[in-house]
């Protein structure tokens, strides 16, 4: 038997998905905008993944048109297309799959990976109110699997436990504040509000004067002027440095250039 996760939105499966990655150590953006328009997904430092709905043909031909569109944006990123194996024409979309693979796209059937099976039955039991649902249904809707579609479905395996045992991050340092600091500067790079505000309160609470204060400095600045905001991370902490002699690491980002 396989395990067919159900979601009752694409916004559900992407916050799942999300989960996972973070549970292995990714720093996961959701939703960011994509330059001329559209957005990706979920973003991390190795990953630009899109999710549709469902994994059928139309929409993975959909998804591969919208990556061609933005890939020169996200030039160290590899790309994902992730979702469920459609009820209908199962088939045809893992023959897709394999086609896309020579696009240098990945394609993630999460109702067959069984790390993420795992994560999700983990998730849906302490969470019962989780409106997703996971049901059990004969092995591709009752069909004998080919030995060429079982080859395909072992590529599909593979694929999607590289994100396990090859792509896992390394925490560089375990104390809490180097990592709201990590966390606060990936968030700036693809200028994540939420995430940026939720690292700068937990930077809010240093035992460090400069870091608490940068802390409020920035976030009255976001608030004040939102977006744009983000350019004066770097003004701030020049400023500190300067006039009260604290030593903020300065990042240049693509915006400051």
């Amino acid at each position: 038997m396989t395990v067919a996760i159900e979601f009752a939105s694409a916004e559900e499966l992407r916050t799942a998905l999300g989960r996972w990655l973070e549970d292995y150590g990714h720093s996961v953006h959701h939703q960011v905008p994509c330059p001329g328009g559209g957005v990706v997904d979920l973003l991390t430092p190795l990953y630009a993944i899109f999710c549709p709905a469902n994994l059928t043909p139309p929409e993975l031909w959909t998804t591969v048109d919208a990556i061609q569109a933005h890939r020169d944006h996200f030039p160290d990123q590899r790309f994902v297309i992730a979702g469920l194996t459609p009820e209908a024409d199962w088939e045809v979309a893992y023959e897709i799959a394999e086609q896309i693979k020579a696009k240098a796209i990945e394609v993630w059937f999460l109702d067959q990976n069984a790390p993420f099976v795992d994560f999700y039955t983990r998730l849906t039991t302490a969470l019962p109110q989780a409106k997703g649902r996971l049901r059990r249904r004969h092995p591709l809707t009752g069909c004998l699997i080919s030995l060429g579609m079982a080859a395909i479905l072992s590529a599909s395996f593979w694929l999607a436990y590289r994100i396990l045992d090859r792509h896992q991050f390394k925490v560089a340092n375990n104390n809490q504040e180097n990592r709201s600091w990590e966390q606060l500067h990936n968030a700036v790079e693809v200028w994540d509000m939420d995430t940026t505000l939720v690292s700068l309160e937990k930077l809010s609470a240093s035992r460090n004067p400069c870091v608490a204060q940068f802390a409020e400095r920035f976030e009255t600045s976001l608030k004040q002027r939102g977006a744009d905001g983000f350019r004066d991370i770097n003004p701030i902490k020049r400023a500190l440095n300067m006039e009260d002699g604290c030593q903020l690491d300065i990042r240049e980002y693509d915006f400051s250039q």
